[in-house]
């Protein structure tokens, strides 16, 4: 963004030149093309190191994760104790059931 080539365009260039209603349009045509590209460039600038920032964020909490891990519990952890729970519960239910017929 330093080295931009619509620098080169807004050097003071100390000529007078003739008036001439043809190159004054152009002119400012141009003008506001090279803004429009400088505003682009300045864009796609912000978002490259917007890009940057959020590899490093993805890297450190990965970072965090694996440092932290015994703080996480798996998702399907306790499960397998639920169903057996569930499932001696309904077995002590159907005994129950039997035994007052």
């Amino acid at each position: 963004l330093l080295q931009d080539n619509s620098f080169e365009f807004e050097k003071r260039r100390n000529e007078p030149v003739k008036y001439q209603r043809e190159l004054w349009n152009k002119t400012v045509d141009a003008m506001k093309r090279v803004e429009e590209i400088k505003q682009k460039r300045q864009a796609r600038f912000i978002i490259n190191r917007l890009k940057k920032s959020k590899e490093l964020q993805k890297a450190e909490d990965i970072k965090e994760v694996k440092q932290n891990i015994h703080l996480l519990r798996a998702p399907h952890a306790g499960t397998p104790k639920q169903l057996e729970d569930k499932m001696v519960q309904k077995l002590q239910e159907d005994v129950a059931m039997e035994e007052d017929s």
